[in-house]
C-alpha cells in the first residue's frame, strides 16, 4: 500500500464519520512492512516478514463529546460501521472542553525520514550485513565462541492523518542490526550485546556492532562481587539510557496532570545538576524518532525539557496542552492504533559536554557500569531504585577487574541532581541518546 492509499483510506473514513453525524473527525491510518533476518554460520536461519494495516478514528459530537474506534485491515465495506462505533461511544461519554483536533496548517520537514535506496538493497546483501556482524564477534577474541542471534531488521511505514479538511502523510524507514556475543574462560561464560538503528541503511556498521558486543563479553570474564561502598561512577551511553528512559515519563504532561510525576508544579526550578540538559527534538534528519507531524497531526517542536538543570518544559498532546492553555509540542504518540494518543518523546537525548569524560576521573577507585538489571521495576514517581549491576572496578581511570552480582541503589532524582560531569561522546541507540555520565557518589553493594 503506497502513501496515497493510506491517504485515501483516512480521507474516506473521516468523510464517512462526518456523514454519519460527527461534528469533527480525525482518522489515522498506518501500514507497516517489517522484515527480520537472523543468521547462523553466515546463512539465514530465520526470516520473518509481516504487513499490518490499522485505522483509528476519533470523532467529536456537539458539546465536545469524544468517541474512539479502531480497526485492522481496513476495508471500505466496514467504514460505516467504524464511524457508527465511534459516534455511539461519543454519545456515552461526558463532554470535555479540552477535546479537540489539530488545526495545524503547515507540516514539518519530510527530509531524512525515508531511505528508498535501503529498500533497494538485495536480500542477499542484507543477510551479508548480519553475517558480517556475526564474523566480527567471532574474530574479536579467541575467548568468544558464539555469536547469538545476529539479526538484520527493516521497517517501512506509511502514515496518513485526515482531520480539519486536510490529509497529511509521510513514509519513514528504520534499519537495524543486533548481536549478542558469548565469551567463555575457565568454565565461566559472559555475554555482551550491541545494536544500532537508523532511518538510513548506510549508517549500519556491522563490524563495529560485532566488536562492541564481543568486547563487552570478554571484559566481564573473571568478575566477582564488588566491594560495598560509595564510589565515583561512570555510566556509559547505553547504561545512561536506562536512567533517561525512566526519567522520561516525568516530563509527560499526562502523568503530571494525573499526579504521577515528581515534577508537578516544578517548572522553572533547578532540580537537577547544572551540567544536565535534556532535549527532545523530532526534527533531526535520519534519527528514528523524527517525523513531520505527530500522531495527532501536530508538527514536532524541538525543545529542552531540562536546561542547565532547570525544569524547562513538558511533552504535550492537544488535550493536555488545552488543560493548561499551553501550545501542543507535537509529542502525541500511539504505541498502537488501539489506544488514544499519549505524550511521548521523539528523539530524546542528554546534551553532550565540551570535553572527554576521562578528564574528570579521580585518581583513586571508581566503578564503570556495564549493565543494570531490573530497570523496568524502578519507581518513576518516587525515583527510588535498587538494581542488579555488573561492570568494572577502576583505579585512576584504568581497569582493575570486572565485577558482577552487585547492587546499585539510590534515588534517580537525587542522582541526577548530583551529576558531576557529561562526556563528549553522545551516542544514540534508536531514538534515545546520551553521552557518558559521571557521578561523584554512587552506592554500590557487593561482598
Amino acid at each position: 500500500m503506497s502513501t496515497s492509499n493510506v491517504e485515501k483510506i483516512a480521507a474516506a473514513i473521516e468523510e464517512k464519520a462526518r456523514g454519519a453525524g460527527a461534528q469533527e473527525a480525525e482518522c489515522m491510518v498506518r501500514r507497516v512492512h517489517s522484515l527480520r533476518v537472523e543468521v547462523k554460520g553466515g546463512k539465514p536461519e530465520g526470516v520473518r516478514r509481516s504487513v499490518e494495516t490499522g485505522a483509528a478514528l476519533r470523532v467529536l459530537l456537539g458539546g465536545k463529546r469524544e468517541g474512539f474506534a479502531f480497526m485492522t485491515a481496513p476495508d471500505e465495506a466496514d467504514f460505516a460501521d467504524l464511524a457508527r462505533d465511534a459516534i455511539d461511544a461519543a454519545r456515552l461519554l461526558p463532554p470535555m472542553e479540552e477535546n479537540r483536533f489539530s488545526n495545524a496548517e503547515i507540516m514539518g520537514s519530510k527530509e531524512g525520514l525515508y531511505d528508498s535506496q535501503g529498500f533497494d538493497v538485495s536480500f542477499e546483501n542484507k543477510v551479508l550485513l548480519a553475517a558480517e556482524a556475526e564474523a566480527a564477534v567471532l574474530d574479536a577474541d579467541e575467548r568468544v565462541d558464539q555469536a547469538h542471534k545476529p539479526a538484520f531488521g527493516q521497517q517501512r511505514r506509511s502514515t496518513a492523518i485526515a482531520s480539519g479538511g486536510r490529509v497529511w502523510s509521510y513514509e519513514d524507514s528504520v534499519f537495524s542490526l543486533s548481536v549478542q556475543a558469548i565469551a567463555r574462560s575457565k568454565g565461566e561464560s559472559q555475554s555482551g550485546y550491541d545494536f544500532t538503528a537508523s532511518r538510513r541503511f548506510s549508517d549500519l556498521l556491522p563490524s563495529a556492532v560485532g566488536r562492541n558486543a564481543a568486547q563487552e563479553a570478554v571484559q566481564l570474564l573473571g568478575g566477582q562481587p564488588p566491594d560495598t561502598g560509595t564510589f565515583p561512577a561512570l555510566f556509559p551511553p547505553k547504561v545512561a539510557l536506562d536512567l533517561l528512559g525512566t526519567l522520561a515519563s516525568s516530563f509527560s504532561a499526562e502523568e503530571i496532570q494525573k499526579g504521577r510525576s515528581r515534577l508537578a508544579g516544578r517548572k522553572g526550578e533547578r532540580l537537577f545538576s547544572e551540567v544536565l540538559t535534556i532535549v527532545d527534538d523530532g526534527t533531526i534528519p535520519w534519527r528514528t524518532g523524527s517525523m513531520p507531524f505527530d500522531d495527532e497531526r501536530v508538527p514536532p517542536v524541538p525543545r529542552r525539557l531540562v536546561d542547565g538543570g532547570v525544569v524547562a518544559g513538558w511533552m504535550h498532546t492537544l488535550k493536555t496542552a488545552a488543560r493548561w492553555s499551553e501550545e501542543p509540542t507535537g509529542s502525541a504518540s500511539r504505541g498502537a492504533l488501539t489506544g488514544a494518543p499519549m505524550p511521548g518523546p521523539s528523539n530524546l537525548y542528554i546534551q553532550e559536554g565540551a570535553g572527554p569524560i576521562e578528564a574528570l576521573m579521580p585518581s583513586g577507585p571508581s566503578v564503570k557500569f556495564h549493565s543494570l538489571m531490573g530497570v523496568h521495576m524502578m519507581d518513576p514517581v518516587s525515583g527510588d531504585f535498587s538494581l542488579g549491576a555488573a561492570g568494572y572496578l577502576l583505579h585512576g581511570g584504568e581497569l582493575v577487574r570486572p565485577f558482577r552480582n552487585g547492587t546499585v541503589s539510590g534515588n534517580l532524582f537525587d542522582l541526577m541532581a548530583g551529576l558531576a560531569g557529561v562526556g563528549d561522546d553522545l551516542t544514540f541507540y534508536g531514538s534515545m541518546g546520551s553521552p557518558t555520565l559521571f557521578f561523584d557518589s554512587v552506592i554500590v553493594s557487593g561482598k
